[in-house]
């Protein structure tokens, strides 16, 4: 609720969650031996807003295309960074970017930090992910190319497309865009509990029987909630940035997409 609240704020989004309302209404209830925290059963409205504007930050700010291909090309240059960086942890031990989370000390020094001692440091072991950081830095980003809602339960595996596009152009040598050149991901987004209502894991009660809880089934809120909770979003990126670049990407993309849909 903190969050919500701070995020909307500066971000310019707003808010429909009433958190003031829904402190008023909440009841610590007895359930089957349990102590767990219930709302009044009028306040059902309030709380699908509370995860549909979780929905709508990931969609229009945590999960943003341009964010997430920030959060990508930093991934990928810490990976090429991991074994050439040396982080001191308990009793002396030492440890790589990638293994700093089996002690606590080392982890504990993971901090932004890290980015900028990648970002000017003078050894040549560091030079490719350098260059990574500095296309951050200076807003040289992979170019987004192409987005499109996931409506199967197939699974999207970029190493599969790579295994493809090698195959689909091994004999056409104008195709000047590598298979690596191509970044595919897939982004999932949902209410909190995956494809689940999480509104129907809660618990509510009456004002005339307070002490009384019980669950709510969907058409008993309304007929106009949401009836998915989940979504998945296939986003396609290149690392070349001129237009040539980006239309081979497009094509390709789609057309392994299409196959990908019929089976």
């Amino acid at each position: 609720m903190d969050y919500f609240a701070r995020d909307c704020h500066h971000l310019g989004i707003r808010n429909n969650f009433d958190f003031e309302r829904f402190l008023m209404f909440a009841r610590v209830c007895d359930i089957d031996g349990r102590k767990q925290i219930c709302t009044r059963d009028k306040e059902a409205h309030n709380l699908y807003e509370m995860f549909h504007t979780r929905h709508r930050l990931h969609r229009e700010a945590y999960k943003h295309r341009v964010v997430h291909i920030i959060q990508t090309m930093i991934a990928e240059a810490f990976e090429k960074a991991d074994e050439h960086i040396q982080i001191s942890g308990s009793a002396g031990q030492m440890f790589t970017l990638s293994t700093a989370i089996d002690d606590m000390e080392a982890y504990t020094k993971l901090t932004d930090h890290v980015f900028e001692r990648i970002l000017y440091s003078k050894r040549n072991n560091l030079a490719d992910a350098q260059t990574i950081l500095k296309k951050i830095v200076d807003r040289e980003l992979y170019k987004f190319v192409d987005e499109k809602r996931h409506l199967t339960d197939k699974e999207i595996k970029q190493e599969e497309f790579h295994k493809w596009y090698k195959k689909k152009t091994s004999s056409n040598s104008d195709v000047s865009v590598q298979a690596e050149d191509i970044i595919i991901k897939e982004i999932k987004m949902d209410y909190g509990m995956k494809d689940k209502n999480p509104i129907n894991a809660m618990w509510f009660y009456r004002k005339n029987d307070p002490d009384s809880v019980f669950q709510f089934r969907d058409d008993e809120v309304s007929e106009l909630l949401p009836k998915k909770f989940s979504e998945k979003i296939i986003r396609v990126y290149c690392k070349k940035t001129d237009n040539d670049s980006l239309d081979v990407a497009k094509k390709y993309f789609k057309e392994w997409y299409d196959t990908i849909k019929q089976g």
